[in-house]
């Protein structure tokens, strides 16, 4: 989450006692049975404490902060379960009316009013269900002697048309978006009204045949139009962060019941099952906030507004989705009290329920969000337009991010072997010794080693970047655990260590794998039991290592061995090492996958003589070093480059059977882009705290879990697009395009397991961040 300045945290710590003033859970159960679903005199507070006149300039009787104080109370007040409308009748009001109270007294009168609480507002613009934009108007505004009738459609869904004082009426005025000020009351618009599962209300308002003043016309022109729809794509904004706040609450809610609820002399939260379900609500939760917070930057930035309506309908339809799902499971994992009205985890799914229904639902927001990306393209097209040219010697590390990728994805088309595009299995060495050394001549191979050491010292988002041009393409991944090693040589390696191996990594000398897991010792890797003896300047290694990745291609490895036995934590004792495989007394044996083929080994250690200086860190101080490449790892494991490759064929096969024709299969794919959309910004922030020196907390692991999952999820959605050619496999070829569905499905169903199974990673998640408890009966 974003980290606070000092403004923003007063005004989080406002929102916090106003709750605790006005409780809101008491007040919905009130209000609901009233037939005027508001409490004035609290919408009056909120505007005291300066709450609706956020994002009013100075000058105007404002506040004059912006869109992330003004988001912020949204998250607040939804974590709150707030009825009132804040998002409507203050946000999208006021955003309606600033830009046009330059110049004309009755917009400023207005806005004071709407500011102090004086008069509640709502806007009035949509006239149909699914008409969410302004093309769709109607309601036309003709003059009538000194002042104007209006006549045609009426208003829909209008928030809190019952507790309105008057209404901005958009209509059309010859052609031109005009803004109207129509008070409600006896002479007003005739307001029917549908009660809403949260207890508000929205409103019919029929302004046919309503006569008005000529000073009941606040604006007219282009810069109204304006005006009105970035107050709605604020609003949208707003309510996704609303949404948020009304997930986190539900979530937290459920943490604190089932923590207290005790079942068979134990508090349920320390079930293994409902521990994994609220995991996955803290994570779908997690990637909504992130979602919604990169809407906010991409709104406050200087991107252009494709990008911005991109990342404003992701984040609109996560945070609907979130706020349904948590919600929905909150229900559940509340038993019996869950269905209870006196327990207010019912108020946080119909809070949910209304907020996502309103200015477009989850399906909307998807479709709009697939029409944007296809009508500005899913990326540049391959070998698409000019190449871009840079001059020799240029960094291109200090390129700008657009042209760096473009830059990047015009070399691999020039460089890479095409008849090894999409390669079905992993590659070794041999494999793909071409492109290697390709890369590695360019200085290309390591994008995240600093330049110093031979890499190209990429930011995190550029490698991010890196990573998507190589899937887009079809890049076979390389063997790249030296390129791990590298790393963690650096970190930790002696000079001796780091100058002997990572220039042996970039020319492709050295072949390198990983020898962590053991037969009793995978997901428990503390549990290991191959042993290595000092004799003198010597550790002998003794024991065997198991799904070793590209074991056969290998020429050395690094392992965790235990070289001492201690009493208490497990991880003590285990010293990291490096071994060189053709050291006498190693023996590799190869395993076959559903594949067929021999990406993995077992190795084993007989008596194998490894010198002491082979040895990183201290010895039993491995844990320490392997910790930072652990954390790596579920980093690697949560790369988006896996999910693009597999989103890529997913491409592929839509193209040749026309699948975003299909309603159904458009929604589909346009949420798997989302989740990798979420999935590489959740990755590029962890990426970031790494290049900034800071340690991975255990957070991290959510990242392995969602970028697992979504790979399979692409891959279910590829088996199921191939038809009747769903089990073949060969590659399917439709419409003379070939796609690899089975070698992406059976690819994909390993790394949830690999680096600690997710559900290792989702009792990580439990224990140490949402502090679950264990299974310990109370006393």
């Amino acid at each position: 989450m974003t980290t606070l300045d000092e403004t923003q945290s007063m005004l989080r710590d406002s929102v916090q006692d106003f709750h605790q003033r006005q409780p809101a859970p008491a007040r919905v159960r009130r209000l609901r049975d009233q037939a005027v679903p508001l409490d004035r005199a609290v919408w009056s507070d909120m505007a005291d404490a300066g709450l609706l006149g956020v994002l009013v300039p100075e000058a105007l009787g404002g506040h004059g902060l912006g869109l992330a104080e003004a988001t912020l109370i949204a998250s607040e007040l939804g974590r709150g379960l707030a009825p009132e409308p804040y998002v409507a009748s203050g946000l999208m009001v006021v955003q309606a009316l600033v830009p046009l109270a330059e110049g004309s007294a009755a917009v400023r009168q207005l806005l004071e009013d709407v500011v102090t609480g004086k008069t509640l507002a709502a806007l009035a613009w949509q006239e149909a269900a699914g008409a969410l934009d302004l093309d769709a108007l109607q309601l036309q505004a003709q003059r009538q002697g000194e002042g104007w009738q209006l006549s045609g459609a009426q208003k829909r869904f209008v928030p809190l048309a019952s507790a309105a004082e008057g209404f901005l009426v958009v209509a059309l005025n010859g052609g031109e978006t005009a803004l109207f000020w129509v008070p409600a009351g006896a002479q007003g618009p005739i307001v029917q009204n549908s009660r809403t599962v949260d207890g508000t209300d929205f409103g019919a308002v029929n302004f046919s045949g309503i006569t008005l003043p000529a000073d009941a016309l606040l604006a007219s022109g282009p810069a109204v139009r304006e005006a009105v729809a970035n107050a709605i794509e604020l609003a949208r904004l707003a309510s996704a962060f609303e949404l948020v706040g009304v997930a986190e609450r539900a979530l937290a809610d459920t943490v604190a019941y089932t923590s207290q609820r005790v079942q068979f002399g134990k508090p349920i939260a320390s079930f293994q099952a409902l521990q994994h379900r609220m995991v996955d609500m803290w994570m779908h939760s997690k990637l909504a906030r992130a979602s919604a917070e990169n809407a906010l930057l991409d709104w406050n930035g200087t991107g252009d507004a494709a990008q911005r309506t991109l990342s404003l309908r992701a984040a609109r339809a996560r945070a609907a989705s979130t706020a349904l799902l948590v919600g929905k499971a909150a229900i559940h994992l509340h038993g019996g009290m869950g269905i209870a009205d006196e327990t207010d985890i019912g108020l946080c799914l119909k809070r949910g329920l209304t907020l996502s229904a309103w200015l477009g639902n989850p399906l909307w927001q998807r479709g709009q969000f697939l029409d944007e990306l296809q009508k500005n393209g899913r990326t540049r097209a391959l070998n698409g337009g000019a190449a871009v040219q840079v001059a020799d010697g240029t960094d291109v590390a200090e390129l700008p991010d657009d042209e760096f990728r473009h830059v990047l994805a015009d070399w691999i088309a020039a460089n890479y072997p095409p008849e090894k595009r999409f390669m079905k299995k992993r590659a070794y060495y041999a494999d793909i010794s071409d492109w290697y050394q390709s890369l590695s001549k360019q200085g290309w191979l390591a994008p995240s080693w600093p330049k110093e050491h031979g890499g190209m010292g990429l930011s995190p988002t550029k490698q991010v970047i890196y990573a998507e041009e190589m899937a887009r393409y079809g890049c076979a991944r390389i063997p790249d655990h030296g390129l791990a090693i590298g790393k963690l040589l650096l970190m930790h390696g002696t000079p001796e260590q780091i100058g002997y191996h990572l220039p042996r990594v970039l020319s492709g000398e050295i072949m390198w794998c990983q020898g962590y897991s053991e037969p009793n010792a995978g997901s428990d890797l503390a549990n290991l039991r191959t042993r290595a003896d000092r004799e003198g300047d010597e550790l002998v290694v003794n024991g065997q290592k198991i799904w070793t990745t590209l074991g056969p291609g290998a020429d050395w490895m690094f392992a965790l061995v235990r070289t001492s036995k201690v009493d208490g934590a497990k991880q003590r004792g285990i010293t990291f090492l490096l071994i060189n495989l053709k050291t006498p007394g190693v023996k590799v044996r190869p395993i076959v996958n559903l594949k067929g083929e021999s990406e993995f080994s077992e190795v084993f250690f007989d008596n194998v003589r490894v010198p002491v200086s082979n040895v990183v860190g201290r010895i039993d101080d491995g844990w320490n070093v392997a910790n930072s490449f652990l954390r790596e790892e579920r980093i690697f494991f949560g790369t988006p480059r896996q999910c693009e490759g597999a989103l890529a064929q997913l491409d592929r096969l839509a193209d040749a059977t026309n699948a975003l024709e299909r309603a159904d299969f458009r929604d589909r794919y346009a949420q798997l882009v989302l989740d990798v959309r979420d999935l590489k910004a959740a990755f590029e922030l962890f990426m970031g705290l790494l290049r900034g020196g800071e340690e991975l907390g255990p957070d991290v692991s959510y990242l392995k879990v969602w970028g697992t999952e979504t790979y399979q999820r692409i891959a279910d959605e590829l088996v199921q697009l191939a038809g009747d050619q769903g089990g073949q496999m060969d590659d399917v070829v439709i419409d003379g395009i070939a796609t690899d569905v089975m070698g992406q499905y059976l690819d994909s169903r390993m790394p949830a397991i690999f680096g600690g199974s997710n559900e290792i990673q989702r009792n990580i998640l439990a224990k140490q961040i949402l502090a679950l408890p264990s299974g310990n009966p109370r006393t």
